[in-house]
C-alpha cells in the first residue's frame, strides 16, 4: 500500500475533478458507514474542528442522528451554523459530562501544520485517560504531524483511524504511528497517480515473488553462501546470532570468518556452521554475501576488514561495521560500489550522518543517495530506503527492542542477499520476516526466539 505526505493528498484532490463540497459529502458518508459496521448502536460524540476534517465529521453526525443514533454534535472554532439542542460548543465541561462512550475525532486532519492551542490540551488529556472511551479518528488524529508523524504539542491517542483513499506518513512513523490504533482505508474516489508515489508500507506483496523458489535450486551452493565475519573472541556471540539466522532464512552454507582465539568457542557451539580464518576464506569466489559489524568492536582490525568487505559483492554492514567510521564517513561512502544494506539503528546513523535532518524518511533517502547502499534505519517504524528514492516502512513491536535483535536482522538480510535476491528486496523481506517473528512469539521474547520462529513465519508466508 503506498503511503502520502500531505501535500501529496492535495495535489490528488485537486487533479480527481470532484468538487471539494462532494469529497466531503463522501468523506462523511464513509465514516458513517465504517461506525455503523464496527459498533452497535449507542450515544456518540462528534467533535468538529474549524476546517475541512471537522466538516467530515458533521456530515457523519447528521448521517448517524438521521439513523436514530444519539449524538450530541461539539464544534470548536467551526463556521458550520446549526441551531439545534443536539449542537454544543467543544469545552471541557461538555466532554466531561457528556454520557458517550464513543467519541469521533474530526477536529484537525492532515493541515495541521502549527501546535494544538492550549485550550484543548486538557480535552485531549481527558479523553486519552478516560478507559471507558472509544476514540475513532477521522483521516488522522487530531494532533498528529501528517507529514512527520510527531505530535504537534499533544494528541488525540485513537483506538480506530478511518482514513481515506490510502495511509499517511503520519500513520506509519513513530509517534504516529502508536496514536493511529487500527487504520481503516477507505475509498472516496481520489484517483492516485502511482508513478509519482515512492514510498510504501512493506507488505508481502512488494517483494514475495523475488524469493527464489526451492525446487528449481540443486545444492547448497546454489542456495546461497553467506560469510559473518567476526574479530577477536570477546563478542563472538553475536556473529553466532547473525549465522544461525543466514542459516535458518534460507542460505545453503554460512561460515564464520574468525580469528583463531575464538575457534574453540565456535567449536563448543556451532554444528551446522563452519568457522574459518578470515584470511583464509574471504577470498572464496563461491560466498554470495558477506555480514560484517556485529561483535567486532571499535578498532583499526574491524576498519580494515570493512573496506575489505567493499571491495566484494553483497554486503550487510551492521553495529560496529558502521560505528567505526564515525570520523571518516566519507571513506566508508568512498569504498561502496555496489549492493551494500547498511542496517544502523538511529545512534549509528547519526555517527555516519551526523549532518543530516528532517523526518526519518527523509533522512533515510538522503542517506541512501548519498552512501549508493540501501539503508535499513531500525527503530518502531523502521525505514527501508534505496538510492533511486524508493522508501518503504515497517512497523515493528517494542518486543525487538531486545539485546541481540539488529544481530538477527542483519542475518537474515545477509541470508536473503545471499539467495540472490537483490539488496532492497532482500532488506525490506527481512524487515519483515524479523517483525512478523516478533508478533508471533509474543512476551517475552530474546534475539534467539527470533531465530526459531523464522521456519514457521515463512510456512506461513508461502502456505
Amino acid at each position: 500500500m503506498v503511503v502520502l505526505n500531505g501535500q501529496q493528498v492535495v495535489s490528488f484532490e485537486e487533479s480527481c475533478g470532484v468538487a471539494i463540497d462532494e469529497l466531503i459529502s463522501r468523506a462523511g458518508k464513509v465514516v458513517g458507514d465504517a461506525i455503523f459496521n464496527l459498533f452497535p448502536r449507542q450515544p456518540v460524540v462528534v467533535i468538529s474542528g474549524p476546517g475541512n476534517n471537522g466538516k467530515d465529521g458533521v456530515v457523519a453526525a447528521k448521517m448517524l442522528k438521521a439513523c436514530g443514533w444519539p449524538v450530541v454534535l461539539m464544534l470548536y472554532n467551526s463556521t458550520v451554523d446549526i441551531d439545534e439542542d443536539w449542537v454544543v460548543p467543544l469545552t471541557y465541561d461538555n466532554i466531561v459530562n457528556s454520557q458517550s462512550c464513543l467519541i469521533i475525532d474530526a477536529l484537525f486532519g492532515i493541515g495541521l501544520s502549527r501546535y494544538i492551542p492550549e485550550d484543548l490540551s486538557c480535552i485531549f488529556s481527558y479523553i486519552n485517560n478516560s478507559n471507558d472511551k472509544i476514540v475513532v479518528a477521522v483521516d488522522i488524529p487530531s494532533g498528529i504531524n501528517c507529514n512527520t508523524g510527531q505530535v504537534m504539542g499533544c494528541a488525540i491517542r485513537a483506538d480506530v483511524t478511518i482514513t481515506f483513499s490510502t495511509l499517511k506518513i503520519g500513520h506509519v512513523l513513530f509517534p504516529g504511528s502508536s496514536y493511529s490504533g487500527k487504520v481503516h482505508v477507505v475509498d472516496i474516489g481520489i484517483g492516485i497517480d502511482y508513478s509519482k508515489v515512492t514510498i510504501r508500507k512493506n507488505t508481502p506483496a512488494l517483494w514475495k515473488n523475488a524469493i527464489p523458489k526451492l525446487e528449481y535450486i540443486t545444492n547448497k551452493y546454489a542456495r546461497g553462501y553467506t560469510l559473518v565475519c567476526s574479530v577477536g573472541n570477546k563478542s563472538i556471540g553475536a556473529s553466532k546470532l547473525v549465522a544461525m539466522s543466514a542459516l535458518r532464512v534460507g542460505s545453503g552454507i554460512v561460515s564464520i570468518a574468525c580469528d583463531s582465539n575464538a575457534f574453540a568457542f565456535y567449536a563448543s557451539c556451532l554444528t551446522s556452521i563452519m568457522y574459518k580464518l578470515y584470511d583464509d576464506v574471504i577470498n572464496d569466489d563461491r560466498i554470495t554475501s558477506i555480514i560484517i559489524g556485529p561483535g567486532c568492536g571499535i578498532s583499526e582490525i574491524t576498519r580494515q576488514r570493512t573496506m575489505d568487505v567493499l571491495s566484494k559483492q553483497n554486503c550487510v554492514l551492521d553495529a560496529d561495521s558502521i560505528s567505526v567510521f564515525s570520523d571518516s564517513y566519507e571513506v566508508l561512502f568512498s569504498k561502496i560500489k555496489h549492493n551494500v544494506i547498511i542496517t544502523p539503528h538511529e545512534g549509528e546513523f547519526k555517527r555516519i550522518f551526523p549532518f543530516l535532518t528532517g523526518s526519518k524518511i527523509e533522512m533515510a533517502k538522503k542517506a541512501a543517495s548519498l552512501s549508493k547502499a540501501v539503508i535499513v534505519l531500525k527503530g518502531p517504524d523502521t525505514i527501508i530506503a534505496d538510492p533511486m528514492g524508493n522508501v518503504v516502512v515497517n512497523n515493528a513491536p517494542f518486543s525487538l527492542a531486545t539485546a541481540g535483535s539488529g544481530d538477527v536482522l542483519s542475518g537474515i538480510i545477509g541470508g536473503l542477499l545471499s539467495s540472490g535476491m537483490n539488496p532492497f528486496d532482500a532488506a525490506c523481506c527481512g524487515v519483515w520476516i524479523h517483525t512478523k517473528c516478533a508478533r508471533e512469539y509474543g512476551i517475552g521474547l530474546i534475539a534467539d526466539d527470533i531465530i526459531l520462529q523464522i521456519p514457521q513465519v515463512l510456512k506461513k508466508l508461502f502456505s
